[in-house]
């Protein structure tokens, strides 16, 4: 029997990032994705200009009810969400979450709060205000970056102690934080799971190709679904990623199929 998963995110069509990054993650899990874009663009900004226009909320409504009618969202094990262009679209995904979660309290939610990195939003701060206060309170499991977790809970997150405290602070049962600082030349990946902490330390890539952060949310929730703890699932995940990483040297775009084609685990 297929199983499925509902993913609201962006949608490109060069440069994987949003739902063309972490969906490929999770149909190589054996995964059947239920894709509705937020946005769809020819490309990620950082590779130039992009052509390409936001899906009003109101239509994303109708894609959802349309899936409801059909029966399809029932067959959903677990949703995934990351970016989100305006906050018209954060409520229409919050309110298909409340209804799916109670046809299915076991349902995996899987937030990925896509608002900004380095040191500044790149969504706007409604948008922001909307995921914070509608679908963290929804979610199983959060995967912020250091800035995302910086701004989510007004912590300065400078290294590993500021992580797990600003993560105490959410009162979220499962957090993956993503390209935690550490030194000059090396970042981290934590899950803090209850009393479970877990982490991956890894070089610093500066010039990594765009969607990093999505190709490991997908291959995170994929491995989660699959029956693997937190501290395995973040393992498995984090070598992935690193395998795409480096295929990808060189190059503008992650090699994300490469990667799951190449990895052993």
């Amino acid at each position: 029997m297929p199983r499925h998963i509902l993913s609201l995110s962006s949608q490109v069509a060069y440069g994987p990032v949003g739902n063309s990054a972490a969906v490929p993650a999770l149909q190589a899990a054996g995964f059947t994705v239920l894709q509705i874009p937020t946005i769809l663009l020819s490309n990620h900004p950082g590779l130039g200009k992009p052509a390409g226009k936001s899906l009003p909320a109101s239509d994303m409504q109708i894609m959802v009810a349309a899936l409801e009618n059909l029966g399809a969202l029932k067959k959903c094990t677990g949703v995934m969400t990351g970016y989100f262009a305006t906050a018209q679209q954060v409520h229409v995904a919050a309110a298909c979450i409340k209804k799916m979660r109670n046809d299915n309290p076991a349902l995996f939610v899987l937030v990925d709060p896509v608002l900004g990195d380095g040191d500044r939003l790149y969504v706007a701060e409604d948008v922001a205000r909307a995921i914070r206060n509608e679908l963290l309170p929804l979610a199983t499991c959060i995967t912020p970056n250091s800035f995302e977790l910086s701004w989510l809970t007004e912590q300065t997150i400078a290294n590993r102690k500021d992580t797990l405290q600003a993560a105490s602070l959410l009162h979220i049962s499962e957090i993956l934080a993503t390209s935690v600082p550490m030194d000059n030349s090396h970042i981290a990946n934590l899950v803090v799971s209850g009393e479970v902490v877990a982490e991956t330390l890894s070089v610093l890539q500066p010039a990594a190709p765009h969607g990093t952060g999505d190709f490991l949310a997908g291959l995170y929730l994929a491995s989660r679904l699959n029956g693997l703890a937190p501290q395995h699932a973040l393992t498995r995940s984090v070598s992935i990623l690193e395998c795409a990483i480096a295929r990808s040297a060189g190059e503008p775009c992650l090699d994300i199929i490469g990667a799951l084609h190449e990895y052993q685990p």
